[in-house]
């Protein structure tokens, strides 16, 4: 299909051309002649019922040859996985926490090097968690369309609305990062900002342990040590189901529900109806809630789980989080940066629970991130 050249996306007099690729062949070629820079890309998907993303259109930019690559024709995606995978330049994207998810799904690896720009915006004082219509209205004066964005990426065919929406998401990536990168690197931050850029990519390739999903239900703290081993095989259980059918986990049973036959302790399914589960959960998984729920009651108590504890129960807890802020604050002033970014409320917490919910063991085994890196050169010690 030849290059569309369009020109009404936005108040922007620029520009786009760019190319449909819907064969192995084609993404081949495209591929050989990428040239040796950063590569501009962003990811379109769908994850409604899905444990993983589905990937519906993937955006990439050299800087010369944008190209709309099509998975659902596209037979065999290697030949763009490879050049992301071994590239010694950056990978640029925008927001790229979501993005990582499908490229780490689809090509079992990420990038070598990552750039991702909403960090960069963070990094130079523009704010935390930009979007980037409005990093585009701010930088480059442009205001790009926003109907598309809810579009079922995975419908064909794709509207020339949605593959120009689509093909913006890139071409206006390129000018953004530029300028972006050019004051990181006036501000001296590069190197902090590379980091950010790193920790990112280690956070996502991070697998989560299924044994310890149960941690993350709603209320499990109010749950004694006989119903936490319930709730663990359950939750294990869950997590290992969604992930071999590729179904997100309240598909396969809703998490309050879970909740409620760790709490109750059920032995009959007619008891599962009147816990609140669904028909259909009853009639696909309920023998074997029943059977989970027996084993974990029959199983050794010295192997059943502590009752969780809650930071906020702590009798220091409102003292700390209110004094690490404070800290916090007064950095981000100085340094003219969101205080959020330099350190959450989430971080400060990870930082907490290592402090005062880990054993020795434990707390060598790992540094919180507000104790690493740019976020330890700027705060230093948080002890009093």
């Amino acid at each position: 299909m030849p290059p569309f050249s369009l020109s009404h996306l936005t108040k922007s007099t620029l520009v786009m051309d760019y190319q449909i690729i819907s064969s192995t062949e084609a993404l081949q070629a495209y591929c050989s002649q990428l040239v040796d820079g950063p590569l501009f890309v962003d990811t379109e998907f769908v994850r409604t019922r899905s444990f993983y993303p589905k990937l519906g259109l993937f955006q990439v930019f050299d800087g010369q040859q944008l190209a709309l690559v099509d998975p659902l024709g596209v037979g065999d995606m290697s030949p763009l996985w490879q050049r992301l995978l071994s590239a010694p330049q950056p990978v640029v994207l925008y927001a790229a926490s979501e993005d990582l998810e499908v490229i780490l799904h689809q090509a079992g690896a990420l990038p070598s090097k990552l750039h991702d720009a909403q960090l960069a915006a963070a990094f130079t004082g523009h704010g935390m968690s930009v979007g980037f219509n409005a990093m585009t209205q701010a930088l480059l004066q442009v205001t790009l369309a926003k109907e598309q964005a809810r579009t079922d990426w995975l419908a064909r065919p794709l509207t020339p609305e949605q593959l120009m929406y689509a093909a913006a998401d890139v071409h206006y990536l390129q000018p953004l990062y530029e300028q972006l990168m050019s004051q990181v690197n006036a501000l001296g931050r590069l190197a902090w900002f590379e980091e950010e850029c790193q920790e990112l990519m280690a956070r996502k390739q991070e697998r989560g342990d299924p044994a310890q999903a149960y941690r993350e239900v709603g209320n499990a703290w109010l749950l004694g040590s006989k119903q936490l081993a319930v709730l663990q095989r359950l939750a294990t259980w869950r997590e290992e189901e969604a992930r071999r059918r590729d179904l997100a986990l309240n598909f396969v049973v809703k998490e309050t529900h879970l909740f409620a036959v760790a709490q109750q302790l059920p032995t009959q399914l007619r008891q599962l109806e009147g816990l609140g589960l669904l028909p259909s959960e009853i009639r696909t998984h309920g023998r074997t809630l029943l059977r989970l729920v027996q084993e974990a009651v029959q199983s050794d108590p010295a192997s059943w789980p502590a009752r969780l504890q809650r930071l906020v129960d702590h009798p220091h807890y409102k003292r700390e989080l209110k004094r690490i802020k404070a800290k916090v604050e007064q950095v981000a002033l100085a340094q003219q940066l969101p205080a959020e970014f330099i350190a959450s409320k989430k971080i400060i917490h990870q930082y907490l629970t290592w402090l005062w919910l880990l054993n020795d063991d434990e707390r060598a085994q790992s540094t919180p991130r507000i104790l690493r890196g740019w976020r330890q050169q700027l705060l230093g010690s948080l002890a009093e």
